[in-house]
């Protein structure tokens, strides 16, 4: 759809961010982002909503946003599918939707402005580059390693791109046994229970790869209460803080990192669209592998959020 152009400059714009939760981290840091950049901003409203991890949850928040007459959304996506309905709704209305972090099918009726986040895919490559380089240096004799992959929310893009990319790596790897795939919801808690299971199970882990830092964690923990901290090389997708610092420390061997600035990105051009400007289909933003050596060098530049 065209984005509402007749918006004259000066004119007070109401903007809806739908996040699909708030209890993760990295979509906390979001919110507070947008929270510094807009406080005392005369021409932009902010409404927040959180789907709280439910996807009919947002789709109504989208229509609540629509009906309450904002001039767009930024909608992080719960899955790539579930909001397709409430985005055409939103279509219909003439209210223009740009997707940040997460997309949404394109193959549906549903149309967005633009993408703007990180390449899941080449996010899961790279976390998938770091497992093999540290099974390498420190299980050099093995013939092969046997790894365990924890993932996240099922249906959520992250989700499945960055299992696709990981699976890209490790599949051609003649090395790398991948013992299981585990579900654990993208939380610490999950991933905890997970690892603790699964150090019950198997007799022999020498990696295990999880698709956002969180789960990390919950990993750490289970290997720390286990007395098997360091013994078992543990790679994760975020970069957020307290990961670079337990890789400082020692007893997580890798990220990748990405940025949450990418919100006001997004931010910046559904109100650069509402303004007239055409958009490109998609912002792909930057990412980098950080090894548990260059941790230190990441944490004084204040870069892990």
């Amino acid at each position: 759809p065209a984005a509402q152009a007749e918006n004259s400059p000066g004119k007070k714009r109401t903007i809806g961010i739908s996040f699909p939760t708030l209890r993760l981290a990295y979509r906390a840091t979001m919110k507070k982002l947008v929270e510094e950049a807009y406080r005392d901003d005369p021409e932009t409203e902010i409404l927040y909503k959180d789907a709280d991890g439910s996807q009919e949850a947002e789709n109504q928040n989208i229509i609540d946003f629509v009906d309450a007459g904002v001039d767009g959304i930024v909608l992080i996506p719960y899955t790539v599918e579930g909001s397709l309905s409430a985005v055409e709704y939103a279509n219909e209305r003439g209210v223009p939707v740009i997707t940040v972090d997460n997309t949404l099918e394109k193959s549906g009726g549903a149309e967005v402005l633009s993408y703007v986040g990180a390449d899941h895919f080449l996010m899961g490559v790279q976390a998938a580059e770091l497992l093999i380089d540290v099974l390498e240096e420190r299980f050099p004799e093995k013939e092969s390693w046997k790894v365990i992959e924890l993932a996240g929310s099922p249906g959520a893009s992250g989700t499945v791109d960055r299992e696709a990319g990981i699976g890209s790596v490790l599949d051609n790897s003649s090395r790398v046994e991948l013992l299981a795939i585990y579900n654990a919801e993208f939380t610490t808690a999950h991933a905890r229970s997970v690892m603790e299971d699964c150090l019950k199970v198997y007799e022999e882990i020498d990696g295990i790869i999880c698709q956002n830092d969180l789960m990390a964690l919950g990993c750490y923990e289970a290997l720390k209460e286990a007395g098997r901290l360091g013994e078992i090389v543990l790679i994760g997708i975020d970069g957020q803080r307290d990961v670079v610092e337990k890789m400082a420390s020692g007893g997580i061997d890798g990220t990748v990192i990405q940025y949450p600035e990418m919100i006001l990105i997004g931010m910046e051009k559904l109100l650069a669209a509402l303004g007239g400007e055409k958009l490109e289909p998609e912002y792909i933003q930057e990412t980098d592998k950080i090894r548990a050596w260059e941790a230190e060098e990441y944490l004084e530049e204040s870069r892990p959020w």
